[in-house]
């Protein structure tokens, strides 16, 4: 029993630091990487003493291979341009490869059941750091850019993630425990709350795409029949995603009013109304409304587009063996500074090379091989589908890398390393 607190405990805490990605402006980057290593150690010691199968147990091929192939560009790429980030970089990778090994470890000692619970606890610290960050900023980063909001430990552009890629295991548990859908549904809003209020292209789209595929599954699993046994979650979902925009909606219009109250302490009451429009519970429902159905999908992305075409003509000559770390991009905002291809596999091909893709492309393939094996069993038990869902967070990862940079940060890594560790070594029970 104390084994199994412990080893969810060390869950929670990974998950922790993968949702807290601007830890790093707090303890700064050597002492966030020092808290994975900690973790690590810790997980190590704490997974050796157990017997049997779990001893016998190692990490899959494939994905060990993808490490390796990836590692080995980036070195080659560092000896043949000379190039030491690039072969700091491939350190990284080395330790990310290690972190895989500890979690995969972790891992076989744990269920779903575990799982949910550690990432409950984490979405509950996401939330209460963004409540937070209202009022105190101690790193004293930029938490609002129009439409777009983080957090102290989740700015814009990382929030978003917890949400859309925790999203699928808690979809995965509302299907087959509906009669639970009050918690079911208060961690899916939850969910698409963090990826709305980021306001992420990337997560929009994902977001679409896992809850295209959890229809699918359902109708797959129950038939069109099942659709009806889960209206309840749904329901409630939908209902506490708008009371969640309703209460951010309300604290922000009412901290606005405060600040500008205090910038202007002697100034008229109609000079404040002027400056901040008085709260009322119509414009805080309009906000709201705006905030869960409207998005910023439509709207263009010329830089990226820019990236895109530059890069494609820049990979070309650095084949075979990349030009090294973060070389392949473009000037766009006329500075002289590169901005780096917003596209993982393009910048693993022009930096690293011919490996560096094949790495990245290992990863990316390494999602598919649980989600086929459960569609070709027929596989329709919890067990399968919640391989289907950590699987599908794992493919959706190696998806956003198509519209984000490379990256050897474990803020990043993190989500891939945990649900292809229990995709691939799923547990025996719920």
């Amino acid at each position: 029993m104390l084994g199994g607190r412990c080893h969810t405990l060390l869950l929670t805490v990974s998950l922790i630091l993968m949702v807290s990605g601007n830890l790093r402006d707090l303890v700064t980057s050597l002492g966030y990487w020092g808290m994975w290593g900690v973790w690590c150690v810790v997980t190590l010691v704490a997974t050796r003493t157990a017997q049997g199968a779990f001893m016998l147990s190692h990490p899959p091929a494939w994905v060990m291979v993808s490490y390796t192939v990836l590692g080995l560009g980036m070195l080659l790429s560092a000896v043949v341009n000379k190039d030491l980030v690039s072969a700091y970089q491939a350190l990284k990778i080395g330790v990310i490869a290690g972190v895989f090994v500890a979690m995969w470890r972790l891992v076989w000692r744990l269920n779903w059941s575990h799982l949910l619970l550690a990432m409950r606890w984490s979405i509950a610290i996401v939330l209460l750091s963004f409540a937070a960050s209202k009022v105190w900023n101690p790193a004293g980063q930029v938490l609002i850019h129009g439409l777009r909001e983080g957090s102290f430990l989740a700015l814009y552009g990382v929030l978003w993630k917890a949400g859309a890629f925790f999203v699928p295991i808690f979809l995965a548990d509302a299907i087959k425990r509906p009669n639970d859908w009050i918690r079911n549904g208060l961690m899916i809003a939850a969910c698409i709350f963090l990826v709305l209020i980021d306001g992420s292209r990337t997560g929009l789209l994902l977001l679409g795409a896992i809850i295209g595929g959890f229809f699918f599954f359902l109708i797959w699993i129950d038939g069109w029949g099942g659709l009806r046994r889960q209206v309840r979650w749904m329901w409630a979902a939908l209902a506490l995603l708008v009371l969640l925009q309703l209460l951010n909606s309300g604290l922000n219009m009412g901290l606005d009013r405060l600040r500008t109250k205090a910038a202007v302490p002697s100034a008229s009451v109609g000079a404040v109304t002027a400056a901040a429009p008085a709260v009322d519970p119509a414009r805080i429902l309009e906000e709201a409304l705006d905030r869960t159905f409207e998005t910023r999908i439509g709207m263009g992305d010329p830089a990226r587009v820019r990236l895109l075409k530059a890069s494609m003509s820049q990979i070309i000559p650095c084949q075979p063996f990349g030009c090294g770390f973060k070389t392949t991009g473009t000037d766009i905002v006329g500075t002289g500074e590169l901005m780096p291809v917003h596209n993982a596999y393009l910048a693993a091909l022009g930096d690293f090379g011919i490996l560096g893709l094949a790495g990245m492309l290992g990863f990316l393939m390494a999602a598919v091989p649980p989600i086929w094996r459960v569609l070709r069993q027929g596989d329709r038990s919890a067990q399968g589908l919640f391989v289907v869902a950590a699987s599908g967070s794992a493919l959706a990862y190696g998806m956003a890398l198509m519209l984000n940079t490379f990256s050897t940060e474990m803020s990043e890594w993190g989500y891939l390393i945990l649900m292809l560790a229990f995709a691939w070594a799923p547990a025996k029970s719920t």
